[in-house]
């Protein structure tokens, strides 16, 4: 540990671009590392979530506004308003394994004085895909290089003398691996770049941020992902008792006053939500009960669309100590121990979004509007027949927030799906 006397303002940058769901874990860690003494400044891609409201619950006041995002352009105007002896850059979405991530970086640079520069491991965390997950632990070992005149750094996790960078700023023109061309450039100069495998942060992405998979990655993660269970099993943020939700729950086919009440307080009593932190329960209905306090009633507009788009806007500050919103109709049959399983797995997989469904094999046809049609009339057996995945988000789904502000309840870009 630093002693507490020789302490030395460090200047933490953080990028990010719409990722609050990450911010609100991010910055509740970093005020539990040991090593108090750091300033924030925000670098805001053009976000249009509840980023900055996030920011202010935190208190976080250097944010630096980016309208065309170039990573050491951004990063130079963030570090113009650095006051920290050392600066340290990280990602968003990259949360510290321990609480001391940033005492263990200072601990480095004081054993290693002529370092001037360095970068910390990268975890995977379970949801990150195959090929990410082998390419972090391929990369990221428990070691400590020093390096020569090929240096490597990466800045989703890195560490810097301020005095150093602010004199040798970062290509302010390039697209990406402006920390990799800056290692270089000061290598020259004489200056040394270091790895150091004790200041770990958790990364969903790899290096690469590969989106497919293979069989054989597939095997491979299997062997390798051992390793990391003991790690997960001490990450706090993997467990449903740490975030905070919220019910979402679509009433406004509900006729009766009366089943409306009695399926709320239903709700209200179960041992699920009990058992996890549940904010408020908001209830698209007709009708306007006076029930819990944590009950918000919120009358339907033309479509569920809409709906969503003005609960966001309706209660846009409530959404910054929101971490998931849960959602299910209150006349569809709801299995409470099912929807527990998913906001399980939502979490420990770190999904954005996770949706009961079931997968049908049969011949189908479907007539879009447009005259579009999808035909499936083979007679093949059934395992060469196309699936149909039907998605059950009356029965339940699990989802980021930030969906409520684009009027939607699953992202087409998801395929998290649970059967």
């Amino acid at each position: 540990m630093v002693k507490k006397s020789k302490n030395k303002l460090v200047s933490i940058i953080i990028r990010g671009k719409n990722e609050s769901r990450w911010l609100k874990i991010l910055l509740k860690e970093l005020k539990k590392q040991t090593y108090k003494k750091y300033e924030i400044i925000f670098c805001n891609n053009n976000s249009d979530d509840n980023t900055k409201d996030i920011l202010k619950s935190f208190n976080i006041k250097k944010i630096i506004n980016i309208k065309n995002y170039l990573p050491g352009n951004s990063l130079n105007k963030a570090i113009s308003k650095c006051d920290g002896e050392f600066i340290s850059i990280l990602s968003s979405h990259c949360i510290p394994v321990d609480n001391n991530w940033l005492s263990d970086y200072l601990n480095f640079f004081k054993t290693h004085s002529n370092v001037v520069a360095a970068y910390g491991k990268q975890v995977p965390l379970p949801g990150t895909t195959y090929q990410n997950l082998i390419d972090l632990d391929i990369i990221f070992k428990d070691q400590k290089i020093i390096f020569g005149k090929d240096p490597y750094l990466n800045n989703a996790n890195s560490f810097y003398k301020s005095s150093i960078l602010k004199k040798n700023k970062f290509d302010d023109k390039i697209t990406n691996i402006e920390d990799s061309i800056w290692a270089k450039k000061i290598s020259k100069k004489g200056y040394k770049v270091a790895y150091t495998g004790k200041s770990k942060v958790f990364h969903i992405h790899g290096i690469h941020q590969h989106e497919t998979r293979s069989k054989r990655s597939e095997n491979t993660y299997k062997i390798v992902e051992k390793k990391y269970q003991k790690i997960w099993s001490k990450c706090e943020f993997l467990n449903p008792k740490y975030h905070n939700f919220c019910l979402l729950v679509n009433a406004r086919r509900l006729k009766d006053k009366k089943v409306l009440k009695m399926r709320v307080n239903w709700f209200i009593k179960n041992s699920l939500f009990k058992k996890y932190n549940f904010k408020k329960i908001l209830v698209i209905s007709n009708f306007k009960l006076k029930n819990n306090k944590k009950v918000i009633y919120l009358k339907p507009k033309e479509t569920l669309k809409t709906d969503l788009k003005n609960i966001y806007k309706k209660l846009f500050k409530l959404w910054k100590n929101i971490n998931y919103n849960v959602y299910f109709n209150l006349d569809a049959k709801v299995d409470l121990k099912r929807l527990e399983k998913l906001m399980e797995k939502t979490i420990y997989n770190n999904y954005e979004c996770l949706s009961l469904a079931e997968d049908i094999k049969k011949n189908f046809i479907i007539k879009f509007k447009d005259s579009g049609v999808i035909k499936s009339t083979s007679l093949d057996k059934s395992d060469n027949k196309a699936t149909i995945y039907l998605l059950k988000w009356s029965q339940g789904i699990v989802f980021d927030p930030d969906y409520l502000r684009r009027g939607i309840l699953f992202s087409n870009n998801s395929s998290n799906i649970d059967f």
